[in-house]
């Protein structure tokens, strides 16, 4: 019987020689002698791709041991729910299994990865056989990596065998398989004149990082060898090694440029760039292949660390990264190690840490419907991009607290909403998908009043209130019978947070939510000139009617110095009085004060026109007395 290695090499030579019969009579002597060559071209291709046949590779996808033939304890290992094998001994033990393949005919690639679910000690710890000329240790010539030993040192190990006996060769970085899990990915390329070079990625990707490069002079491998996995273990680890994704093949040719991974800003001089493998460093040092818009340009400086290849720093000595403004980054020349380059374009900012003025609460759920939960929502008045990691969510009646645990940043201008049942707001209250919202727990919020507080902690330890919600549910609008589901909005931005004014009950139209967009309540501020009462021009018409849509209005003020009392009372058309809005309310320089059409008697006013009439006096003497006319109307 003839072998499928032998047939396939004759099927390749006979398609050769019918190509060639083919272009014989029609092909002059100049053409026939380049044919000749790309014949060999052919031929030598074809040959190399079968060779590529010769290669282990083994990835767990079917049910073990599949079609590959693996000798030693077969039954001690399966394929875990993850797709990776895994050991699966009874009790304490070790376990080995080995499988025979070619050596590819070339330099050698071994991709593999594996984990051990625990921290590896000298009784519990694996070997992986990369080539070993027996399907045992003993009297065997190989090499193999030991992964696990007493200590806090442990490193991947490379150990050379010589008839059984073993001679360690090298090791990787030091304690990178010291911890629970200890787990790689690590790619070893091994070339013909005894040289080997082993890349790692100690948190399973695959950007990898030089860690081992040694020489051996004597490396000589027969042509057929044993792949193997040895494992010695306690019985509460005899399920916990696992491997993943080995690959033994031929050294394949670069054509890949190197990729843009990450950016990020360290500091306002500092941006770091993660490319997706090891480059050439003299381009990777080249300040003008990096520039930067909005008039960083070029770099001052480039660092550039071996040990750690594909990544760069760009430091701005003269120049500043200012949070609040997206920066286009452009790499053109940088090369790879095969030299393969591209142009590079990307996007980046400088996300801080908010500070006092920065954010604002703008929304809070305390009585949520039955199911939901608590939610506050807060607002970047800044104009700067704030991380929201590590901001401290705080009741400061009870002195609860939660820190808030996440990668998001909230653009200027931008609301986020935080509950921990974020898919119940999402159906109850369908905001819009431009809408925000993360999860995270809250402190427990009292329903009839409370506090919420937003804090950060300074670089010296010390805590900052960035801003404080007293908040009280007689802020509601009064005619809501049940506030349960309802949220209070802030009205304005500017205003006080604390100024029960600057709240109200959501709208009927927004389902009595609007969390992580704006308010349905939203104002922009006060209209009212310098030392002046009144009302904005577009906003003297309101309907309180309680469907949540213009059902009150603003009478904003700002007064030339702080300390004014002011005493203001509603009277109808006809003079007659309807109510107070405030009797001796001290005012702050600026803000508004708000009348939901309720008069005296806790009734809404009927239909019609309506006058405000303020008076402000001061301690230091000054009285000042305003007129301002409203309508009470209804939607039509």
């Amino acid at each position: 019987m003839i072998s499928s290695k032998t047939m396939n090499i004759r099927i390749v030579l006979y398609n050769m020689y019918l190509f060639k019969k083919n272009c014989k009579d029609t092909l002059s002597m100049n053409t026939k002698g380049f044919l000749n060559a790309r014949y060999f071209l052919l031929f030598t291709i074809l040959f190399l791709n079968y060779g590529l046949l010769c290669q282990l590779k083994l990835d767990f996808e079917t049910p073990f041991p599949g079609s590959v033939k693996w000798e030693g304890n077969v039954s001690h290992f399966k394929i875990s729910p993850e797709g990776q094998l895994q050991l699966n001994a009874l009790s304490a033990g070790e376990s080995s299994i080995f499988t025979k393949y070619k050596i590819p005919p070339d330099s050698i690639q071994i991709d593999l990865y594996f984990k051990l679910q625990f921290a590896p000690s000298n009784d519990n710890f694996g070997k992986i056989y990369l080539f070993i000329d027996k399907a045992t240790e003993t009297a065997a010539n190989g090499y193999f990596l030991r992964v696990g030993e007493n200590g806090n040192n442990d490193a991947i190990q490379l150990w050379k065998l010589v008839n059984g006996n073993s001679t360690l060769l090298g090791a990787g970085r030091m304690g990178a398989v010291s911890g629970d899990p200890a787990d790689a990915r690590i790619r070893i390329k091994i070339f013909r004149n005894g040289r080997w070079m082993m890349d790692s990625n100690y948190e399973g990707n695959n950007i990898f990082e030089e860690d081992l490069e040694i020489f051996d002079p004597a490396f000589v491998l027969p042509d057929s060898i044993f792949f193997g996995i040895y494992c010695k273990y306690t019985a509460s680890r005899a399920d916990k090694f696992f491997y993943d994704d080995i690959q033994i093949k031929t050294i394949e040719k670069d054509i890949t440029a190197p990729e843009l991974s990450k950016v990020d800003v360290i500091n306002e001089n500092t941006v770091m760039l993660t490319f997706s493998e090891p480059l050439d460093e003299v381009s990777a040092l080249q300040r003008t292949n990096y520039s930067v818009s909005n008039s960083l340009n070029n770099p001052d400086q480039i660092i550039y660390t071996r040990s750690v290849p594909h990544q760069v720093t760009l430091k701005f000595d003269s120049k500043k990264v200012v949070s609040g403004i997206l920066y286009t980054l452009n790499v053109q020349g940088v090369k790879d190690r095969s030299n393969n380059t591209k142009v590079l374009t990307s996007t980046f900012f400088y996300a801080v840490k908010p500070g006092p003025g920065d954010i604002v609460i703008t929304e809070l759920l305390a009585d949520p419907y039955t199911g939901g939960e608590d939610f506050v929502e807060i607002f970047n008045k800044s104009a700067k991009f704030l991380k929201l990691d590590s901001l401290i969510l705080r009741n400061a009646q009870k002195n609860e607290s939660r820190t808030l645990r996440t990668e998001f940043v909230l653009f200027p201008s931008k609301y986020i909403a935080i509950s921990a049942n974020i898919q119940f707001l999402r159906s109850t209250y369908s905001p819009p998908d431009s809408a925000v919202l993360i999860t995270a727990t809250l402190p427990s919020l009292n329903v009839e009043s409370g506090n919420i507080s937003i804090l950060t902690q300074l670089g010296n330890g010390s805590l900052i209130t960035l801003d404080s919600f007293d908040y009280n549910e007689k802020m509601h609008f009064s005619l809501i019978d049940d506030t349960k589901g309802v949220s209070l909005e802030r009205i304005s931005i500017t205003s006080m947070t604390n100024d029960p004014n600057n709240w109200h009950s959501a709208s009927t139209l927004s389902k009595y939510a609007t969390p992580g967009y704006k308010n349905s309540n939203f104002t922009e501020g006060t209209t009212a000139s310098i030392d002046g009462i009144g009302i904005a021009p577009d906003k003297k018409v309101f309907t309180p009617n309680g469907d949540g849509t213009d059902d009150f209005i603003l009478l904003n003020y700002k007064t030339d110095k702080a300390g004014y009392l002011a005493t203001i009372r509603v009277f109808d058309a006809e003079g007659f009085p309807v109510g107070d809005l405030a009797n001796n309310y001290l005012l702050g320089t600026d803000g508004s004060i708000k009348w939901d059409g309720i008069d005296s008697e806790g009734r809404i006013v009927r239909l019609g026109m309506y006058i405000l009439h303020t008076k402000i006096f001061h301690p230091d003497g000054d009285v000042k007395m305003f007129k301002s006319v409203v309508v009470a109307a209804d939607n039509f």
